[in-house]
C-alpha cells in the first residue's frame, strides 16, 4: 500500500481543556479531557475516569469515540492520547535508573511532549506492533494500526529520535516523517520523507495549540476522525 495525501494533510488540533487535578511526585496520573476515557489493570473489569487518577505500572488507558485523554508524567512530560485509542502505561523510571520509560501504543494517535530534565536528556519509548520510537526530549505524534505505524517530528534535534523497525534504524529530525506500512516489522514497507506540517488527518488530538507553523490554507478540522487514515481503517475496537 502507498502514501495517500491524507498522511502529508495538517490537522486542527482541538484545544484541550486545562486538568486541574495534579498528580504527586513520582506518579503517573491519566485524566479524561472529553467523552469515555477508561482504564484497566490486569484483568480486571475496564473502570471509567470521571476527572483524573493516579494509574499504576502497566495501566491499559482505552478512549472510545469522540473521547479524548491526557497522561501527565512525573517528569512534567505529557502525552495526549486520541478518540478510539489503547495505550499501555509502563513504569516511570528516572533518568538516573538508566532504564527507559516505555509506553505501548496497540492503537489510536497520540501527540506527546517529552521534557528535557536539566543539564540531561529525557529516555522514553513508544512501542507499537511494527516499531519502537525511543525519543529523548521531543514533540512528536504517532499513529498505530492494525496495518502499520506512522511518526511524524514536530520538535526533535540531532539525536533525540531513533525509530527501530525490525533490523533498521532510522534517525529523524525536525520535520521528518516515517511511514510503516505492513503487519510484521520485518516484512514492512518504511518511507522516511519530509513533511511541511503535522502529518495525518487523523492526528486531529487535543494539544491546546495550532500544529507547529501551519499555514491557514493547509489546515483542516479532522476531529475523530481516525478511520480515515489508511493506517487505522478498518480499526478495532479499543477495547480488547
Amino acid at each position: 500500500m502507498g502514501r495517500t495525501p491524507l498522511l502529508v494533510m495538517c490537522a486542527l488540533l482541538v484545544a484541550l481543556p486545562a486538568v486541574q487535578a495534579q498528580a504527586a511526585a513520582g506518579d503517573k496520573e491519566l485524566a479524561r479531557v472529553r467523552g469515555t476515557v477508561e482504564y484497566q489493570l490486569a484483568d480486571e473489569p475496564f473502570r471509567p475516569i470521571a476527572g483524573s487518577l493516579v494509574v499504576p505500572d502497566d495501566a491499559l488507558a482505552v478512549t472510545l469515540a469522540d473521547s479524548r485523554a491526557l497522561l501527565r508524567l512525573p517528569d512534567s512530560s505529557t502525552v495526549d492520547i486520541g478518540a478510539r485509542a489503547r495505550v499501555r502505561v509502563g513504569a516511570f523510571n528516572a533518568l538516573a535508573s538508566e532504564k527507559p520509560t516505555t509506553l505501548t501504543v496497540e492503537l489510536g494517535a497520540i501527540h506527546f511532549t517529552i521534557r528535557h530534565p536539566a543539564g540531561a536528556h529525557a529516555n522514553y519509548v513508544f512501542v507499537t506492533p511494527t516499531a519502537q520510537v525511543a525519543v529523548r526530549g521531543t514533540e512528536g505524534y504517532l499513529v498505530a494500526g492494525p496495518r502499520g505505524t506512522d511518526f511524524y517530528c514536530a520538535d526533535c534535534t540531532a539525536g533525540d529520535v531513533t525509530v527501530q523497525v525490525g533490523p533498521t534504524a532510522y534517525t529523524l529530525t525536525t520535520g521528518q516523517q516515517i511511514i510503516v506500512v505492513g503487519s510484521d516489522a520485518a516484512t514492512a514497507n518504511v518511507t522516511v520523507v519530509k513533511a511541511p506540517c503535522v502529518n495525518p488527518a487523523a492526528i486531529a488530538i487535543s494539544a491546546g495549540k495550532l500544529g507547529r507553523n501551519v499555514p491557514p490554507e493547509r489546515q483542516v478540522d479532522t476531529t475523530d476522525s481516525l478511520s480515515a487514515d489508511p493506517l487505522l481503517a478498518p480499526a478495532p475496537s479499543p477495547r480488547p
